[in-house]
């Protein structure tokens, strides 16, 4: 099987469809607990967990260590989900690893075709190649939730990080913060360090603080204060922070989304735990010649200059939110063509009206979903005029609503497409410009 393949002949979502996470454990022990053969930093939350991840996983990785990353969605292909010091395994290795994890599957009485799911299956294919490639410590992220999530199998985990946590997957997780918060909360391991990100709602922190204390576990808010000043780059942005008993310290960022300083400061809280741990003083350099590194695509990506084209993943209200924040701050004086789609199962209706904030022409389309979750665009047209009282063009394929972003505007401002919605619609839009060659600098 390929992996392309496996993406769409395995099940989709098995997600709470009886004890999978018991299964999972029962499947690993017969395995020969791959989990135990590094240590493990679980990173879970709603939005900011691949950008938190991927950040660590760097500075690990400059500090000596070798280091697995395990994020999810792919965008582009599956291999994205799985690397070592940020290289992605090889289609080889991945098929290999596959049918290993396969064979095991059959000898244990499974069928793998059917009884674990996609998502799954690639849980076990990653801690095979991580036990196998004989890393120091793996960025493990969430898919979904926290409790029943196929990440939380594993046996134990050396810290337990938690981005911001805002209304995502309604239907499965609960229509509250406080349902949510709990089920991502179900994560926290007995006398394991919490790190928290800043910018919680009381709600989502009251949760975890009292989940953190049933388990005895050390939690720690990534401050705000630490926090001084940040200004937009070329590159990506200039943040300025003071940590406690030092000199303020300028890095340069290559995420460059305003959201992104939260993920900073939650990066650097864990990182001044971990030099604690290891007995070491926080090594400023390992942070300025690494931060500067670190990108992910989707992630307010600039995929082309001519034109100027932006890309971000924010397909939730509070990354819709963020978004509209960063675009205020970077392309306030800008004329912005805003291209965007939405699977049905998202809070669409919220997000677009967050959306509109910004004074934008609107190209509306609809993003390709295997699992046809996707939102026609007749609907997105309909929720578009239902909220603004105009009629915004509408485009079922996404290369026509590009082509229609890219007509020259009238005014004098310098223009920019920003294409913001599903991560169905990035890859799309992400293939259309490596096809054309586009650049890929923030």
């Amino acid at each position: 099987m390929q992996d392309e393949e496996m993406v769409t002949q395995l099940p989709g979502m098995l997600y709470g469809e009886g004890e999978r996470v018991t299964l999972l454990r029962q499947i690993l022990k017969a395995m020969g607990q791959p989990d135990h053969a590094f240590s493990i930093i679980h990173v879970c939350g709603t939005n900011g967990k691949g950008s938190t991840s991927a950040m660590i996983a760097a500075i690990l990785q400059a500090s000596g260590y070798s280091v697995g990353l395990f994020t999810s969605p792919h965008i582009m292909a599956v291999e994205e989900s799985i690397q070592i010091n940020r290289q992605l395994i090889s289609k080889a290795q991945f098929e290999r690893l596959l049918t290993t994890v396969q064979t095991v599957l059959k000898k244990l009485g499974f069928d793998p075709t059917t009884d674990l799911s996609y998502f799954e299956t690639l849980v076990l294919v990653a801690l095979v190649y991580f036990k196998q490639q004989q890393v120091d410590y793996v960025l493990w992220e969430c898919g979904l939730g926290g409790e029943l999530d196929a990440t939380n199998a594993v046996d134990r985990v050396a810290y337990t990080l938690f981005t911001k946590i805002s209304l995502d997957h309604m239907a499965l997780l609960g229509d509250t913060i406080e349902a949510i918060a709990t089920t991502k909360s179900k994560i926290i391991r007995p006398q394991t360090p919490v790190i928290v990100a800043p910018g919680q709602t009381k709600t989502a922190l009251h949760v975890l603080e009292a989940e953190a204390k049933r388990q005895s576990a050390p939690l720690q808010i990534a401050p705000r204060d630490w926090f001084v000043t940040s200004y937009p780059t070329s590159a990506g942005q200039e943040v300025t922070v003071k940590l406690p008993e030092r000199e303020s310290l300028t890095v340069s960022l290559a995420l460059a989304g305003t959201y992104q300083l939260e993920n900073l400061l939650t990066v650097l809280t864990w990182y001044r735990q971990f030099c604690r741990d290891q007995g070491h003083a926080v090594d400023e350099a390992v942070l300025q010649r690494t931060l500067g590194q670190v990108r992910l695509p989707g992630r307010f990506e600039r995929l082309s200059t001519e034109p100027l084209v932006v890309v971000d993943g924010a397909h939730n209200p509070d990354g819709i939110r963020q978004f509209v924040r960063s675009i205020q701050e970077r392309y306030g004086d800008y004329d912005l063509t805003i291209v965007t789609g939405f699977l049905k199962d998202k809070a669409v209706a919220e997000c677009l009206q967050l959306l509109t904030q910004l004074p934008a022409r609107f190209i509306l389309t609809t993003p390709i979903n295997q699992d046809d979750r996707q939102l026609p665009v007749a609907e997105l047209g309909a929720l578009y005029t239902q909220i603004t009282g105009q009629i915004a063009p509408e485009y079922p394929a996404i290369e026509a609503a590009l082509k229609a972003a890219s007509q020259p505007a009238t005014g004098n401002k310098p223009q920019v497409i920003l294409v913001v919605g599903s991560f169905y619609l990035l890859k799309t839009v992400r293939q259309h410009f490596l096809n054309r060659g586009g650049s890929h600098a923030n």
